[in-house]
């Protein structure tokens, strides 16, 4: 994918260009910020790492690019961001409690 910003853009591989939105969307709804690198490929073809600061007013978008026949992924870099999601939105179970009635309930006055 080719990631748009500030006027500027870069690729990155699909897995991590699509974990990278999704960290900028939650940062976005938690009103959070943070700097992220990631692997992507320049303009001249070559490896590099790029880092990004994230947060609500981060205006980027991605587009698809030509691939030259080999998909490459970063089953770590996507790992890492999805942790970090999760940081942002954590879940909780709650067990289901079966409602007291009042009547049934026993109150301390503290009074002796």
């Amino acid at each position: 994918m080719t990631l748009h910003y500030i006027g500027e853009s870069v690729h990155l591989a699909d897995d991590v260009c699509d974990a990278l939105l999704r960290y900028a969307r939650a940062l976005a709804e938690t009103q959070g910020s943070d700097v992220v690198t990631v692997p992507v490929v320049t303009a001249d073809g070559e490896r590099r790492s790029a880092e990004f600061l994230l947060g609500p007013a981060s205006q980027l978008y991605a587009t698809s690019a030509s691939h030259n026949g080999q998909e490459e992924r970063h089953p770590a870099v996507v790992e890492e961001l999805e942790r970090r999601i999760r940081l942002l939105h954590p879940t909780a179970v709650i067990s289901p409690v079966e409602p007291t009635p009042l009547g049934e309930l026993e109150f301390d006055s503290g009074f002796e």
